[in-house]
């Protein structure tokens, strides 16, 4: 029994953290690698600078930042949560969607758009209640590298719904 449960607990523990390990998408950055970069969160926008907007992309119209860098639901991600579900190793490849003030500006997102307490005393924002993220390998607006990252990261369209297609 004892050894049923030691398996058990062992790969409950592998599943979780399957979402946030490195696969051959990531850019092979080691965790010490990746603490260097400056913060676990994306810049927050401005308090009157649009946080979401929307991009055409191959997939179609996708949801990004106020930077043009394309943003992710996290399908572990309990929609209406308090917090997301990324923890500090996470969001070193991850970094949440972060905002100065709890109402956000967006523009041609069609969603229902809100905020959680997110890292480092941040305001985390939320797409139809889930927290949204960007992530470390897309480097320029037009990346969309995390794209079903692990069958587990999706970008989302302008109605805040995932995008499950990948080409």
């Amino acid at each position: 029994m004892r050894r049923q449960w030691l398996f058990a607990t062992v790969a409950s523990s592998a599943l979780i953290l399957t979402g946030c390990s490195p696969d051959a998408l990531d850019s092979g950055d080691s965790a010490d690698n990746v603490s260097a970069i400056s913060t676990s969160l994306s810049p927050p926008a401005a308090a009157d600078a649009p946080l979401l907007k929307t991009a055409d992309s191959p997939l179609g119209t996708i949801a990004v930042d106020g930077e043009g860098m394309t943003v992710y639901v996290y399908n572990p991600d309990e929609e209406n949560s308090q917090a997301g579900s990324c923890d500090e190793a996470c969001l070193r490849y991850w970094p949440a969607v972060t905002s100065v003030t709890d109402s956000p500006i967006v523009e041609g997102i069609d969603a229902v758009i809100d905020t959680v307490d997110g890292p480092e005393g941040s305001f985390q924002i939320t797409v139809n209640g889930k927290p949204v993220y960007r992530y470390l390998d897309d480097k320029v607006p037009g990346d969309m590298l995390g794209q079903s990252v692990g069958s587990l990261w999706w970008m989302i369209d302008a109605a805040g719904n995932p995008v499950f297609k990948t080409e």
